[in-house]
């Protein structure tokens, strides 16, 4: 006759599955914040667009929004400036019409570089996505002085067809960098010289997460961020991601998590002003697009 366990050993067996059954794998909490701009689909600075592709925040909190219509196509680059001096609902208005790119492509990310090749503040754009628009070309967007949207470029990168980019002037004490991402590999450049060479291989075997798409980077001085958005095979209770890297590609931290609100809310980028974080967020349905605090 076998030994019957104790109450106390069942209890113990019993609260071990409940927390084996509850804590998932890619638990995480709610890190996306109070809302600092909301943009309608009837907002000139759409100018018809639906879809929000990639953000960036340049020189004096300036910020830098991609819009095209589904499939990727018709790409216009919008710009909005501070308006006020606390980050709250109306944190930033429209300045002026946006500024049609067709070589934007699919516009998937933007970088802000505050000094491109010593020729002044410029924008850099992915122009494809992760598997539906791929392309190994970024334009250059030259912007003037007070941040206004001028004439653009296009440079191929010898490392491929990428979705996301971002440069970071405070990164290599100093002296800057840039990385760059497309699926599981992450790669880094020196700030100076051409972007046609001198890219590194930093990680092949990034963190992943079922059923989700590369979107834009962010980085700073230490760290460098890789959201991933649901998409249409993502389950409607399924969320957003970001990833959080050092310059060696090395996991700092996963999994952080931005809600997907049944495949409503779709994250695009993340971007920062000094140690404010925000993410950029393309609303599906009609429902006006968003930038988000991101909560650290």
């Amino acid at each position: 006759m076998k030994k019957l366990p104790s109450i106390a050993s069942v209890l113990a067996l019993l609260t071990a599955i409940a927390a084996t059954s509850t804590t998932s794998a890619h638990a995480a909490t709610d890190r996306s914040g109070a809302e600092r701009l909301s943009i309608p689909n009837s907002s000139p600075c759409k100018a018809g667009r639906t879809v929000m592709q990639g953000m960036v925040a340049g020189s004096g909190g300036q910020l830098y929004i991609i819009f095209t219509k589904a499939g990727g196509a018709e790409p216009v680059l919008s710009r909005w400036v501070r308006d006020g001096s606390t980050w709250d609902g109306t944190s930033w208005t429209c300045a002026g019409a946006p500024t049609s790119i067709p070589a934007l492509g699919h516009g998937n990310d933007l970088a802000y570089n505050r000094d491109y090749r010593g020729q002044g503040p410029a924008l850099i754009a992915t122009q494809g996505s992760q598997s539906a628009f791929p392309s190994p070309d970024v334009t250059i967007i030259h912007l003037n002085s007070s941040g206004a949207i001028g004439s653009s470029e296009v440079v191929r990168l010898p490392i491929g067809n990428i979705s996301g980019l971002c440069y970071s002037a405070t990164a290599a004490g100093g002296a800057g960098k840039y990385a760059a991402r497309r699926l599981g590999k992450l790669w880094t450049h020196p700030g100076s010289g051409s972007l046609t060479s001198g890219w590194t291989l930093v990680n092949s075997n990034l963190t992943s997460h079922d059923n989700r798409s590369d979107q834009g980077l962010d980085c700073s001085a230490n760290y460098i961020w890789n959201t991933k958005s649901i998409n249409t095979s993502t389950p409607t209770t399924g969320w957003n991601w970001v990833y959080q890297y050092n310059w060696s590609g090395k996991d700092v931290e996963s999994d952080i998590g931005i809600p997907g609100n049944n495949l409503v809310d779709e994250i695009e980028d993340i971007t920062h002003i000094g140690s404010d974080f925000f993410i950029g967020v393309n609303r599906n349905e009609g429902r006006p697009d968003s930038v988000k605090v991101f909560i650290e």
